[in-house]
């Protein structure tokens, strides 16, 4: 057996080193002493080159022995502004070449109005998404959705970090009126509440180094409620919260023609102020986890994935509960919340069509999450682990701004129900 894993990783190993050849050599025809001085960009809009070029500086003023094509377009490819990217070299001078770029750019400015009816009633809405803001890929968004039973809006805006000491900042406004429905891991509703929440914020990012980011947020709430009834551990008390937050991403990712295959870290913690009544809850904390890995295996279509990661909090009002997208796991309630969760998922992902409009990719995947329940009976600490399959397809838009739409369904063993997921992923 392990004589036949070797030779696999042998032969991922082969193939892999030629794929990254067949890229690398696209401008072996030239004297690879020749030093890079500038890039060409053709098919700029909206995006402005002077945004563009700053974020490539670091491949000009190298020789054509030292810059590495593919590198440049995974650059590229994760701006998440372009499709068609096409790459050449061309000499200028005895001693210059410079890099021809050609690109279309993709749909940054989408209204998605929508509307839809379910057993819980009608919903209706739309966000207005600029994620191509002023030509610098500046994030700018408003929403608003309603139903019989909520009313919410958003305000977002967010500035990319310029690598030259001037942070990103992101900022938010966001207000509801909701009555939500809490689900424990069995599926059934264990807390209902009237609320009116406000909430603000402003966050700074900073690159430490490539791939490495630093993040420093704080955060006002105002949460009011009334008329709850259920889970006896907790109740939802209308409260003021301000908070602190500090965490490190990092990210080092690699583009093979169908996926993006990355590498990603993340640590995040929470220190939070309120005016609660129960002494216990006026210092809430949280800290939180990710780690994922993303990596083509024998054919750059098909694609392995791996991803874990969790949260605990302590003394946490309900409204700063982790959901199940802190787990990366779909095999829970979409209504269910927790202060404390781990979970991960493993699976694989094939590239079905490549298309004109984007690419058509199924997967499939086996989840593990341990997680803290809610109790209508007890205030106790109840934690079960669960585990199950899930599957479905993945929509990559080559034209719009959008990394993905999924559809898929996934299956909780030890609770015995199916749960049917839909997203749409947006580049920020």
């Amino acid at each position: 057996m392990r004589k036949l894993i070797a030779g696999i990783f042998f032969i991922v190993f082969l193939f892999s080193a030629w794929a990254q050849d067949s890229v690398d050599n696209e401008a072996g025809n030239l004297n690879q002493n020749l030093v890079v001085s500038k890039i060409n960009f053709t098919g700029l809009n909206r995006t402005k080159d002077s945004y563009i070029q700053s974020r490539v500086k670091d491949f000009v003023g190298n020789s054509l022995a030292d810059t590495d094509i593919h590198d440049l377009e995974t650059k590229l490819q994760l701006e998440g502004l372009f499709d068609n990217i096409k790459i050449s070299a061309e000499q200028i001078s005895d001693t210059e070449a410079q890099l021809n770029v050609s690109v279309k750019e993709k749909i940054t400015f989408i209204p998605m109005p929508f509307a839809m009816y379910s057993n819980s009633g009608f919903m209706a809405g739309g966000v207005v998404l600029d994620s191509n803001a002023f030509g610098k890929k500046y994030m700018v968004m408003a929403g608003a959705f309603f139903s019989a039973t909520s009313k919410s809006g958003i305000l977002a805006f967010q500035k990319p970090s310029s690598g030259r000491g001037i942070p990103g900042i992101s900022t938010f406004a966001n207000f509801s009126n909701t009555t939500p429905k809490v689900k424990n891991l069995d599926d059934d509703v264990v807390l209902r509440y009237d609320s009116i929440a406000f909430g603000c914020g402003i966050s700074l990012s900073e690159k430490i180094i490539d791939g490495l980011t630093f993040k420093n947020g704080y955060t006002f709430r105002l949460f009011d409620s009334k008329d709850y009834s259920g889970y006896s551990g907790m109740s939802p008390e209308s409260i003021k919260y301000g908070s602190i937050s500090l965490g490190l991403d990092y990210s080092k990712s690699d583009w093979n023609g169908f996926f993006l295959s990355t590498k990603s870290v993340s640590l995040s913690s929470v220190f939070g102020l309120t005016d609660s009544s129960d002494s216990d809850y006026r210092f809430p904390m949280t800290f939180a986890f990710g780690i994922g890995v993303e990596h083509p295996i024998f054919t750059p279509k098909l694609r392995m994935y791996q991803k874990i990661s969790g949260s605990y909090g302590i003394k946490n009002h309900i409204m700063s509960y982790a959901k199940r997208d802190d787990a990366s796991v779909t095999i829970l309630p979409s209504s269910f919340v927790t202060d404390r969760i781990v979970g991960g998922n493993a699976g694989l992902e094939f590239a079905v069509a490549k298309l004109n409009w984007g690419m058509i990719a199924v997967y499939s995947d086996y989840q593990v999450v341990y997680a803290k329940d809610l109790s209508p009976r007890s205030s106790e600490d109840n934690y079960e682990f669960m585990h199950g399959p899930n599957g479905g397809v993945r929509f990559y838009l080559a034209k719009i701004a959008f990394p993905a739409i999924a559809v898929g369904v996934s299956y909780n063993v030890p609770k015995e129900y199916w749960q049917f997921a839909a997203s749409v992923g947006m580049s920020f």
